[in-house]
């Protein structure tokens, strides 16, 4: 089995389920494959007032899940303290651990 069928098999059996919070954006990470799993999801937040040339702030989680087993985690947008944040470029990516 080459590598990259073995990643696109964990991507079909691995579900993220974003929600919107009041302190972020939840995701619900659950593992309906056969193996463990260690997802890593990352996104930028932007505040309020950033300029064009104001860096989006990365942000990244490491997720490890056992099979048949789902966690929520926050992507928060704290970074950005009481101005309006929004969540941009979320993007993950789940392994299966060996």
């Amino acid at each position: 089995m080459s590598t990259s069928h073995a990643a696109q098999s964990v991507a079909e059996c691995v579900q993220v389920e974003p929600e919107a919070s009041p302190r972020g954006m939840s995701l619900r990470v659950a593992n309906r494959c056969e193996v463990s799993v260690r997802c890593e999801l990352r996104w930028s937040v932007r505040c309020e007032d950033d300029t064009s040339g104001t860096p989006a702030r990365p942000m990244s989680l490491e997720v490890r899940l056992a099979p048949g087993h789902a966690r929520e985690v926050l992507a928060s947008g704290e970074a950005c303290g009481e101005r309006i944040w929004e969540i941009t470029d979320d993007v993950w990516e789940c392994k299966e651990v060996r």
